[in-house]
């Protein structure tokens, strides 16, 4: 004979609970979609690195309105330009001088403003190698002054013909011009892809860095345009960047 259990209340009653039990977990999980909330930085370093690169890109912009306009082929028409307006020359390699100065500080404090782990060491590393490149930079500013009063002296041929034989030293070139270069181009990169990496800047910003590395390499031949057009990217970059730093969340420095 076949015997037939209706379904049970007791059935039922475990079926019920159980379902709850999942839809509460199912509820109460987090998405692993949901936005990670953005990094934290130091605000002393963040605030002057905010300050900083915008400053620096806008007075080497400005080093361009005193600076005596070459009329001929590059590099022998810097040495005519300079050493017909030894005066301009001077004033222009100041300002250009302390806006080169102003991007490297501005690189490194924000290098070392990130506080929180992610994209942290990517960021100083980044920042130092920049630092090191647009310091490299400002000092190599100093060879204007000699290149004025050089032409002015003994024409821009000969002066021309001593800075050459200058550029060439081993030493210069292995200790000063290569980490100038490797500085100037790498490290900016680093330093927003930590930046990024720890939720402060857009991933995006990246394209600013790498784009200024490409220009001031290669855009020696454009003259003042090209010039300023870098230092236009320079300085978008200063403005986004320190912004972000600017507006981020702030953590003591003893925390």
């Amino acid at each position: 004979m076949t015997v037939t259990t209706p379904s049970s209340s007791s059935d039922a009653t475990v079926a019920g609970p159980r379902h709850q039990r999942s839809e509460s977990v199912i509820e109460t999980t987090p998405s692993s979609t949901a936005e990670a909330p953005p990094g934290r930085v130091y605000a002393l370093a963040g605030g002057g690195a905010a300050i900083m690169l915008p400053l620096g890109a806008v007075l080497a912009g400005v080093s361009t309105i005193v600076d005596p306009p070459s009329r001929e082929p590059e590099p022998r028409g810097m040495y005519v330009a300079y050493g017909a307006d030894p005066a301009g020359a001077d004033v222009a390699a100041t300002v250009l001088h302390y806006g080169f100065l102003g991007l490297a500080v501005g690189l490194l404090l924000a290098g070392v403003a990130l506080a929180s782990r992610r994209g942290r060491v990517l960021a100083i590393v980044g920042g130092v190698l920049g630092f090191l490149g647009f310091a490299n930079l400002s000092g190599a500013v100093v060879s204007d002054w000699y290149v004025a009063q050089m032409s002015a002296v003994l024409g821009p041929d000969a002066a021309m013909a001593i800075g050459n034989r200058a550029d060439a030293m081993p030493a210069l070139t292995a200790g000063w011009m290569v980490p100038m270069m490797i500085g100037f181009v790498v490290g900016p990169v680093l330093l927003a892809a930590g930046l990024a990496r720890g939720r402060v800047l857009s991933w995006w910003v990246l394209v600013l860095p790498v784009a200024g590395a490409v220009m001031i390499t290669a855009g020696k031949g454009l003259g003042a345009a090209g010039f300023l057009a870098t230092l236009g990217v320079w300085a978008v970059f200063g403005l986004v960047t320190g912004w972000a730093l600017w507006t981020a969340p702030a953590v003591d420095a003893q925390d």
